[in-house]
């Protein structure tokens, strides 16, 4: 009969675990692994000690609090030599703290969603000084409006005379590839992301087969919207899918294919900006576009537990994660998506969709305030909610009828772009970078 299940378990090895290092100051660290099948191992670093009494006392500890899941390993690393030293210290860079004091982390082994558990990059330039600035669409919930709020951004730009790259990343669902499509016809590029990715790390690519151009007054103005679909849907798309890597680049790797597309952009097409639309929910292609290796994320969400359950796993990863590690928290700016059109229920929709966005923005996103005194200034700090266009304060959008059925975006381009609250999100992404939401 089980005794325990495995996150009691878990939890009861890192108490047990965290009062053993606190009474035994010969303990310097000392790191749980949660391994792909459940069980759960041990790494220590210690001070000159009895190894093999050592390995006794928390064999002992581990294996009542953590029950049946505990698998009986444990490694001193202190001991270790030569290569197995610069492994297990790779592995402890590698691992989550799992408290303020850092003497002991967990490091999680699994079978898929790796972007998720590690992978925190970087982008791989300064925007807008060095390059286009990249800018990822999120929403954990489907169906929120996400892809025409980008359209919409894409469009306002162009239509500035800018040159935008929208890259439909939503690779098990696209759409952002026909929503811009080269022509009222619909017509998009033969191949995109998906051949991209594959083809990529064989040999240099003409990137010319993988987008098309969204260029007509209709919908862009005097600028033009460049799109990399996600690829033809056609019998061979879902082979290609399943043939993906979507594991994270290390933090020297700068061959992964979606880094070297995001390159190949810069270099080749020379746009302004990089927009990408990315899968819903906690996919691996989510993940890894989470990583941070946009300049700004965009955050879509509504007002349902469900939505704000996902929406704090991404913010955590975006801020807190990144502030424990010591590193700067990923730009965002959240979007109340399909707010109701009715005067009485989008006023409350609002207002309670506010306090709850505060709310987790300060506990998993926005760093503690430093020491008074100080003057560090790294981070978002707690005391920066304050600030009118703190990154915590909503971007509303209201739902519109209109853009539920329509035949192509040439019908509601006006629109997109004349709307106040889509004017709203236009002000508020160019302003992160230091730019009016109208071309000077």
């Amino acid at each position: 009969m089980l005794t325990k299940h495995q996150d009691e378990g878990r939890r009861a090895a890192i108490d047990a675990l965290s009062k053993f290092i606190e009474n035994n100051n010969f303990i310097e660290r000392a790191m749980l692994i949660d391994d792909i099948f459940g069980r759960f191992r041990l790494m220590v670093w210690a001070k000159e000690t009895d190894s093999d009494k050592l390995k006794e006392n928390l064999n002992a500890i581990l294996k009542e609090s953590a029950s049946n899941y505990w698998g009986g390993d444990i490694w001193i690393a202190s001991d270790a030599i030569g290569i197995d030293k610069i492994v297990f210290e790779n592995a402890w860079k590698e691992a989550q703290p799992s408290d303020e004091k850092d003497c002991l982390r967990i490091m999680y082994r699994y079978r898929s969603r790796g972007a998720w558990l590690q992978g925190l990059t970087e982008p791989s330039w300064a925007a807008p000084d060095d390059g286009p600035a990249i800018v990822v669409f999120y929403s954990f919930k489907g169906g929120v409006g996400r892809s025409t709020a980008l359209a919409s951004f894409a469009i306002s730009r162009a239509r500035a005379g800018e040159t935008v790259v929208v890259v439909d990343f939503d690779l098990d669902a696209p759409g952002a590839g026909l929503l811009l499509a080269a022509d009222d016809k619909g017509t998009t590029a033969s191949w995109g992301v998906l051949d991209y990715l594959l083809e990529r790390p064989y040999d240099e690519v003409d990137l010319r087969d993988y987008y098309h151009a969204c260029r007509r007054s209709s919908v862009t103005g005097e600028g033009e919207v460049l799109v990399i679909p996600a690829g033809l849907m056609n019998s061979d798309y879902l082979g290609k899918l399943a043939r993906v890597d979507f594991e994270p680049p290390s933090e020297t790797e700068k061959c992964h294919p979606l880094l070297l597309l995001l390159e190949d952009i810069k270099q080749d097409l020379k746009p302004h900006w990089i927009l990408l639309d990315g899968r819903a929910g906690l996919s691996d292609s989510a993940g890894l576009l989470l990583g941070g290796l946009a300049h700004l994320y965009i955050i879509f969400g509504t007002s349902s537990e469900q939505s704000w359950q996902g929406l704090r796993i991404v913010l955590e990863k975006l801020g807190a994660q990144r502030v424990r590690l010591d590193r700067i928290q990923r730009d965002c700016l959240i979007v109340q998506a399909m707010i109701p059109e009715d005067p009485t229920v989008s006023r409350l929709a609002k207002e309670t969709f506010f306090d709850r966005a505060r709310d987790e923005f300060a506990e998993y996103y926005y760093a503690a305030d430093p020491a008074e005194g100080s003057e560090e200034d790294r981070f978002w700090y707690v005391r920066d909610m304050e600030d009118d266009d703190a990154l915590h304060v909503p971007i509303p959008i209201s739902y519109h009828p209109k853009f539920a059925n329509f035949s192509n975006i040439d019908d509601i381009a006006n629109d997109l772009v004349d709307l106040s609250d889509y004017r709203l999100l236009a002000e508020r992404i160019t302003a992160r970078f230091g730019l009016d939401e109208e071309k000077q």
